[in-house]
C-alpha cells in the first residue's frame, strides 16, 4: 500500500521539493495549476525536477473551478471549459501520471440537471478523443449532493454507457461521507472501475477536507475494504496535516490507520474514547517506540 499526497500549489522550487523529501514525499497527485499555470516544456521540465529528487506523479487533477465546468448551460462557457480540461488532459501526459480526475460538475439547481447531464456526457465524449491520442485516462469523480455523478447508480449508467476503459472512476471518500449512501457498499459497485482514492475526512454535513481520522468516517470499516481491493495504485490524501502539522506526521498517522493501528483508546464516562494530546490536539497513536503524538 503507497500513499501520494495532493499538492494543491505548483511549487516546484528546490526548497519545496527538498522539504517534499525530507518529510517522506515520494508520489503526488498534482494539482491543476500545475498542469495550466505552466506550457508543455515548464510541465516536463518540473515533472523532471521532481523525479531527479525521487518525487514521481501518480495522478493530475483536472481543473475544477466554476469555468471548468463542462456541463454548464451556456455554450461558449461550456466551450472554453471543455478547452482547459483538453490542454490539461494533453499536459496530463507529459507528467506520466495514469491518470486525470475529472469533476462531473458544481453544483446544479433543481431545474438543470438533464441539459447538464446531456452536456457531461457531450463533453466526457470529447475529452476520451484526447484520452485515446495521449493514453491517460479519465477517472470520473464521485461529487458531493447537488453535483451530478452524486450517486452511484449515476456514475455507473454513465460508465456503462461509453463501455471503455479510458473512463473510470476516482472515488473521493469525503464526498461519499457527505451523502447519503453507504461507502463501502459504494466502493464495491464501483470497484472495477476504481483507478484512484482521494482520503479525507469531515464532519459529515460539509466537504472540509479533514486528515483521517479526525472526522467522522469509520476508518477501520473502510481501511478493511480498501485493502481487501488489492488496489494497485498509490492512495491520494486530499487534505492538509492536522493542526498544521508536517506532512511526516500526516504519512505516519494515515500508514498506522492501514496497518490497523488505531489511536490509543481510554474509557470516558462509561464509553471508550480515543485519547488526544491536549498540546499538539493529535491523537495518540502506538508505534514500535510506544504511544506517541505529533509532538515527537
Amino acid at each position: 500500500m503507497k500513499l501520494a499526497v495532493c499538492r494543491w500549489q505548483p511549487d516546484v522550487t528546490g526548497e519545496a521539493i527538498e522539504l517534499l523529501c525530507s518529510q517522506g514525499v515520494d508520489i503526488i497527485e498534482a494539482p491543476p495549476s500545475f498542469l495550466l499555470d505552466f506550457d508543455d516544456t515548464g510541465v516536463q521540465t518540473n515533472t523532471e525536477r521532481l523525479a531527479s529528487a525521487g518525487i514521481r506523479i501518480n495522478v493530475c487533477h483536472g481543473p475544477f473551478s466554476h469555468d471548468d465546468d463542462i456541463s454548464v448551460v451556456d455554450p461558449s462557457a461550456r466551450a472554453a471549459a471543455l478547452e482547459r480540461q483538453i490542454v490539461a488532459l494533453r499536459r496530463a501526459a507529459l507528467t506520466g501520471a495514469h491518470c486525470m480526475v475529472v469533476h462531473p460538475s458544481g453544483p446544479v439547481d433543481a431545474a438543470e440537471p438533464g441539459p447538464r447531464d446531456d452536456n457531461l456526457r457531450a463533453g466526457i465524449e470529447a475529452m476520451l478523443k484526447v484520452a485515446e491520442q495521449t493514453g491517460v485516462k479519465l477517472a470520473l469523480e464521485n461529487m458531493l449532493p447537488n453535483h451530478l455523478c452524486s450517486r452511484v447508480g449515476d456514475i455507473r449508467a454513465i460508465l456503462e454507457e461509453f463501455d471503455t476503459p479510458l473512463l473510470s472512476v476516482c472515488f473521493d471518500v469525503g464526498h461519499a461521507n457527505v451523502g447519503s449512501e453507504n461507502i463501502p457498499q459504494s466502493i464495491t459497485a464501483l470497484q472495477e472501475r476504481i483507478i484512484a482514492f482521494h482520503l479525507h475526512d469531515n464532519d459529515g454535513t460539509r466537504d472540509i477536507h479533514v486528515q483521517p481520522p479526525y472526522g467522522s468516517i469509520d476508518w477501520p470499516a473502510l481501511v478493511a475494504k480498501l485493502l481487501s481491493l488489492d488496489f494497485p495504485h498509490p492512495f491520494s490524501i486530499e487534505c492538509d496535516p492536522w493542526n498544521q502539522a508536517p506532512l511526516s506526521v500526516l504519512l505516519r498517522e494515515v500508514r498506522a490507520i492501514f496497518a490497523g493501528q488505531m489511536p490509543a483508546e481510554t474509557q470516558f464516562n462509561g464509553q471508550t474514547v480515543w485519547s488526544i494530546c491536549p498540546r499538539c490536539r493529535h491523537y495518540f497513536f502506538p508505534s514500535d517506540q510506544g504511544v506517541i503524538c505529533a509532538c515527537g
